[in-house]
């Protein structure tokens, strides 16, 4: 499936950046699109109307579930239903952990995680009904190269890092719960991305222009692979060459470290010996 025809896609912080480039990608593929931001999305809705596409908009704090709640009855009046939750609003906090403001951390976890977390359960019944009726049904979490790792390339970003490390957790286990239901689930893991932010630091800062201009990517180039991963089922869809090296090095750091346990002669049915039976936990007895 490469075209979202009718379909409705909903992205979350998606009047700039790297949501505005997910939400013209969709557009561009036939798609009727809910932008949700916490700031005015008005002109990114112009934008795409004045190249032909069914949109709007609603204003959306995603760190309020009430919020979230109020968007999801919002798009099903605007459009019907929903297909695609391009779950993007996230914040950045510069810093190391030592330094960082906490109050700043806070608000941080409160969009990046728990905002995260709301759009999902908030939108998780529309998606399960839109699979039922047979059509596409996906969610695709915007995480980051962070996801992947500490990326050894970049100035200390350690409570974001934190945050889209979440992101891939909460990637896994919304697989997991909604695979039945026939919803796909996919992490999008961009490395530089010159959104409207990252041009303006560029601009301002030679030295930040050196460290960033080499590895960044264009906002559609990211969100056509975006949408070229989802509708494929891949599971975390890597966008930049650049991630690879790093990312590679921790996943073999961690498999390493893994396997220096001892392999067991038998299992004796215990669902953590990769059978994936959930029925043999002990907490799913009785």
């Amino acid at each position: 499936m490469t075209t979202l025809t009718d379909a409705v896609v909903v992205v979350t912080g998606g009047a700039t950046g790297i949501g505005l480039a997910l939400a013209r990608e969709a557009a561009a593929r036939g798609a009727q699109v809910m932008i949700a931001d916490v700031d005015d999305a008005s002109d990114a809705v112009a934008g795409l109307r004045a190249d032909g596409a069914t949109a709007d908009w609603v204003r959306t704090d995603t760190s309020d579930y009430t919020q979230v709640k109020k968007l999801t009855e919002a798009t099903v009046e605007r459009f019907g239903g929903v297909n695609v939750v391009c779950n993007n609003a996230g914040v950045g906090v510069p810093g190391s952990l030592q330094d960082v403001d906490p109050a700043a951390v806070k608000r941080l976890f409160e969009v990046n995680v728990l905002g995260m977390f709301h759009v999902v359960r908030a939108f998780a019944p529309l998606l399960k009904k839109a699979a039922d009726e047979g059509g596409p049904a996906y969610l695709l979490n915007t995480g980051s190269e962070h996801s992947l790792g500490v990326p050894p390339h970049v100035m200390p970003m350690s409570a974001y890092t934190i945050s889209k490390y979440a992101a891939l957790g909460l990637a896994e286990t919304a697989r997991r719960d909604l695979r039945g239901f026939g919803v796909g689930v996919s992490l999008l893991t961009p490395g530089w991305v010159r959104t409207e932010r990252v041009a303006a630091l560029v601009a301002a800062d030679p030295h930040a222009a050196a460290a960033i201009e080499p590895f960044a990517q264009e906002p559609a180039e990211v969100a056509g692979k975006a949408f070229d991963g989802l509708l494929k089922g891949t599971a975390v869809i890597a966008t930049n060459p650049h991630s690879r090296a790093f990312a590679m090095e921790h996943a073999r750091d961690v498999m390493a470290d893994i396997q220096a346990l001892p392999l067991l002669d038998h299992s004796d049915g215990h669902t953590h010996a990769g059978t994936g039976d959930a029925s043999k936990c002990p907490f799913q007895q009785g």
